[in-house]
């Protein structure tokens, strides 16, 4: 989170720097333009500005210009010709013909006007102005060329004086801002990340309101807004549920009184063909009931409000939705067989849900079961968990199919086997409530046919 500050220091110092030399050089250059002014006051130009520019200077202002050899203002005076290859050249006329002069092209000069350079001159730093007189009471050809030169030295010690003075205390000031902007963040953003963790930390079916007294005043309106989203999304859930759970309820009337007809007129009915056609109306009435009592169930297990875990012996419960599916075993042919624990397997449940997550684990393995097969249903105990499985030796599914077959309505292509659609989605969405695992693999990976294990894993509890 101070990281970026951190980053930015390097940069600070930079800056700084460059600062530092600009304010150094201005009281310098100004020196400079000062001595420039000083010696273009002294050009005179005898004949009316006919004859060579002379440069005649006082003992004041020698003394002015250069107090010593190793400080001072150095300076030179050169009158300007062009040259074939536009560059400037000239007879020194005053100073030290030892600076250098500026290669610049002859379309380049401004009179008056003062530049700037830096320059190497045996092994020493210097900063160079110049600037080109010209006669102004009688305007001519012939230009003067003025360099004064200075040693960077002072203007180093001053930019570094300057540097010491905006960096140590910034050593000192920066992490104490640190450690207070960390503490203000940290205190601001701590009822963020309170709620943050609130809501990560609930169930995906809690709908419920956020407090807002909690949180912050900055994203109260953020909260409102969320509050007043979540009741809206609740509200329309809601209805879904209902209208489900009413147009099943509505229909099971009708069926058990189509149901109960078909079975009456079955019974006196005159040849084979209209008892044929009776039989498929009371399969199918018993298909619709079935479906009907799955959504149903389905609405259930989605309400929260009515999911109520109580711990319970999962070996109990198993053992008697088993034996009630025997003689439907025994009419298709098939062994059903049940294995259980020694020990009590002690869950967090509701009844009614896992026992219709059972139920439709074992239809499903009759179903797909040969005839003759088997289907085995077992609990297995471990320190931490509970295991419930059912298992088949039927044709399988295929890896592809395994993570399709828990959603609505979905069928594996190719079955035979009559059903909703919604017996898996039950056993899924029963497993969440219980915040168990459900895993679909193969019996005997590398024999033929595979068969299908379903396996429910949940938290035991002591």
């Amino acid at each position: 989170m101070l990281a970026p500050l951190f980053l930015l220091w390097p940069m600070s110092v930079a800056i700084t720097y460059v600062v530092a030399q600009d304010i150094a050089n201005t009281p310098y250059d100004r020196g400079l333009r000062s001595a420039l002014a000083v010696l273009s006051e002294q050009i005179e130009w005898p004949n009316g500005g006919v004859g060579q520019p002379i440069l005649p200077l006082n003992p004041l202002t020698k003394v002015a210009l250069r107090t010593h050899d190793s400080e001072g203002v150095f300076w030179k005076a050169q009158v300007v010709l062009y040259t074939g290859d536009g560059q400037v050249d000239g007879p020194v006329i005053g100073g030290d013909a030892a600076l250098p002069t500026p290669k610049l092209n002859y379309e380049d000069i401004r009179p008056g006007r003062v530049d700037y350079m830096d320059q190497t001159i045996n092994g020493f730093d210097v900063r160079l102005a110049y600037q080109w007189a010209y006669n102004q009471r009688f305007p001519t050809d012939d230009l003067v060329l003025l360099v004064v030169a200075e040693g960077r030295e002072p203007r180093v010690e001053l930019a570094n004086a300057i540097i010491k003075g905006v960096i140590i205390p910034q050593f000192l000031v920066l992490p104490v801002a640190v450690l207070l902007i960390w503490f203000g963040l940290s205190r601001g953003v701590a009822p963020i990340n309170a709620l943050q963790r609130r809501l990560r930390a609930r169930r995906p079916d809690d709908l419920s309101a956020i407090e807002e007294h909690s949180t912050p005043a900055e994203i109260t309106p953020l909260v409102t807004a969320m509050n007043d989203l979540l009741s809206r999304l609740s509200g329309n859930i809601e209805a879904q549920r209902r209208f489900v759970a009413d147009a099943a309820h509505q229909l099971k009337t009708p069926l058990s009184g189509l149901r109960l007809q078909a079975e009456l007129a079955l019974k006196s009915a005159p040849d084979a063909e209209t008892r044929e056609n009776l039989h498929k109306i009371v399969a199918g009435t018993a298909r619709a009931t079935r479906l009907i009592n799955q959504l149903l169930l389905m609405a259930t297990a989605e309400n929260p409000d009515r999911v109520q875990l109580v711990p319970l012996d999962l070996n109990k419960l198993a053992r008697h939705v088993t034996e009630e599916w025997v003689d439907q075993a025994l009419a298709r042919g098939i062994d059903l067989g049940f294995e259980d624990t020694q020990e009590p397997a002690m869950i967090r449940g509701q009844s009614l849900l896992l026992s219709e997550a059972l139920n439709n684990l074992i239809d499903n393995a009759l179903r797909y079961a040969p005839y003759s097969g088997h289907v085995t249903v077992s609990v297995k105990l471990s320190d931490t968990e509970v295991k419930l499985c059912v298992e088949d030796n039927g044709p399988g599914i295929s890896a592809d199919e395994r993570t399709r077959i828990f959603d609505r309505f979905y069928r594996v292509l190719g079955t035979q086997a009559h059903g909703s659609g919604l017996g898996l989605a039950i056993v899924k969405e029963v497993a969440q409530k219980h915040h168990a695992n459900v895993m679909v693999d193969a019996v005997h990976p590398s024999s033929m046919p595979p068969g299908t294990r379903f396996t429910l894993t949940f938290r035991r509890v002591r």
